[in-house]
């Protein structure tokens, strides 16, 4: 775990069990408003998910990504015969057991982290099964930061990491 998660982790906790709370009490209430809600919830959760359930490479993509939604950054996807050129960034979340889901453009990626090793290049990242027989490339409309790789530079003795760019591997060791 990264410095802030627990900090992180214990307001996501009270957050969730507020916005629980409000569900129960508008069970009966069939409005379009109470579906939002429940949605807000799920993602709650799914940001918990980010920090406890996955490693520390997919977690670093991950957040590169949420920023990029964030900032509307874009991102393509290849995988297989799926190609999609940049495209806003619809949903990024964490399912149990490590499930990734992030919705961009009209595809939807879906992943279990533990059966993935990640390569990592200043604007993308290539995600590549255990056994090799499939890789997924996510390219971004920006590079990964500085500071947000000094905050990951853990993720160099991750088993799950096959490759960093010597650029982005400068970065984890900068402070």
């Amino acid at each position: 775990m990264l410095d802030h998660d627990l900090k992180l982790l214990d307001s996501f906790e009270r957050i969730y069990q507020v916005i629980n709370r409000e569900v129960n009490n508008l069970q009966e209430v069939k409005l379009v408003y109470v579906e939002m809600i429940r949605q807000w919830e799920k993602e709650i959760r799914s940001y918990a998910r980010i920090l406890e359930d996955i490693s520390l490479p997919s977690r670093l993509i991950l957040e590169h990504i949420l920023d990029l939604k964030l900032k509307s950054g874009q991102m393509a996807v290849e995988a297989e015969s799926i190609n999609q050129g940049f495209a806003p960034i619809n949903y990024v979340g964490v399912e149990e057991f490590g499930v990734i889901k992030i919705s961009t453009g009209s595809i939807e990626l879906i992943w279990r982290d533990a059966d993935y090793n990640y390569l990592l290049y200043p604007n993308k990242a290539e995600l590549r099964t255990i056994d090799e027989k499939a890789v997924i490339r996510l390219s971004f409309s920006y590079s990964f930061g500085q500071k947000h790789l000094q905050k990951f530079a853990g993720v160099l003795s991750s088993p799950q990491l096959l490759y960093i760019h010597p650029t982005l591997e400068k970065f984890t060791e900068q402070e």
